[in-house]
């Protein structure tokens, strides 16, 4: 009966004391769930090919005064081509 009451102790003292120093400190979940609530990064469409991808691996082009966002230096080139023939 003294050990289980020992280790209900021990177990509220731990609990307590994780709840002081904060789950961080201790490797709790918050800590380990933490990334999944934060946006890693914005998708972005491709206006040649049409497909979505994040912004952060983008190439770059201000054309006309306006940002785009393509997949590949190849889709960049295809679009600029197509611009010129149109």
């Amino acid at each position: 009966m003294r050990f289980l009451i020992l280790c209900l102790l021990i177990y509220f003292g731990y609990r307590v004391l994780k709840g002081w120093l904060g789950v961080k400190h201790l490797g709790g979940k918050a800590e380990r769930d933490e990334h999944l609530t934060s946006v890693d990064d914005v998708m972005v469409k491709d206006p040649y090919c049409g497909i979505y991808f994040p912004k952060r691996k983008a190439i770059e082009k201000v054309i006309d005064g306006e940002m785009y966002y393509f997949c590949s230096t190849e889709c960049r080139d295809k679009y600029l081509e197509e611009k010129k023939k149109s």
